[in-house]
């Protein structure tokens, strides 16, 4: 049981965000490992070259006082992928679910590449990773990293309804992108044509929060912040921005809109 549990959107490889926010909190909050509960909401990019290039954000992100949880995005790998290409240096733990740790980073934790139920600090938590990389044919043309398995499988998605049928009712829900109500159309890239873009897992967020119970919904991808009115039932909804704020799941419950 953490003390508190933090939620911030994507870092794309980068230990900056993290070491600004210690900064601004650094004479008010004592953070650890044993109590503080670091929550990536995808596009993390710890798993992006799988070099020594990773090797070493991770190296230096693991020094901060932080347990990490991560969801993976559209911009790095699947991290089953990882650990079939090097079975010796990964477990696959439970930790209030199944997840993935590299075992000489053992303060870093995996979400699992499928829709999976966690319990997060006593918070019941349906987590969904994955989404489409809207530039994807800039970077193939660049000779960028583009992951082919970025978005779930159509199996993958029925596994996540199947989960919704036994579980229809959660305290939060963490993805890295967006039902499709919700999708940010005033922050589409003037440079890409959006009738290329596929928005498949946007279409099936919507199922399933037509589907779902749920108090909390948050989610990265688009690189800006914004929180959603709260509905008359007590729903919340924030997207989060590239690394810059910061949330706790605890003021979340209680309402409390300070960012960190």
């Amino acid at each position: 049981m953490f003390k508190r549990c933090w939620i911030i959107g994507d870092i794309h490889g980068s230990y900056i965000p993290i070491e600004n926010f210690i900064r601004r909190n650094e004479n008010t909050i004592d953070f650890s490992p044993e109590t503080d509960l670091m929550i990536l909401l995808g596009d993390v990019g710890l798993n992006y070259y799988k070099n020594e290039r990773d090797i070493k954000i991770k190296k230096k992100i693991s020094k901060y006082p932080f347990t990490y949880f991560c969801i993976r995005g559209n911009h790095e790998a699947r991290p089953s992928i990882c650990a079939a290409e090097n079975p010796k240096e990964w477990a696959a733990p439970y930790l209030g679910g199944p997840v993935w740790v590299e075992k000489r980073f053992p303060n870093i934790i995996y979400a699992m590449d499928c829709p999976c139920v966690y319990n997060i600090n006593g918070y019941k938590t349906l987590v969904i990773p994955g989404a489409y990389s809207v530039d994807k044919y800039y970077r193939i043309n660049n000779g960028w990293n583009w992951f082919e398995d970025e978005q779930l499988t159509p199996e993958e998605m029925d596994l996540g309804r199947k989960l919704i049928e036994t579980n229809p009712a959660v305290d939060l829900v963490l993805s890295h992108t967006c039902p499709s109500i919700y999708i940010p159309t005033d922050l589409f890239l003037s440079v890409v044509d959006q009738s290329t873009v596929d928005n498949t897992m946007e279409r099936y967020l919507g199922e399933i929060e037509y589907t779902l119970n749920y108090k909390w919904w948050l989610w990265g991808h688009y690189h800006a912040f914004r929180r959603y009115p709260i509905t008359e039932d007590g729903r919340q909804r924030i997207m989060l921005s590239a690394g810059r704020e910061v949330v706790k799941l605890e003021d979340i419950e209680k309402n409390i809109s300070k960012i960190y």
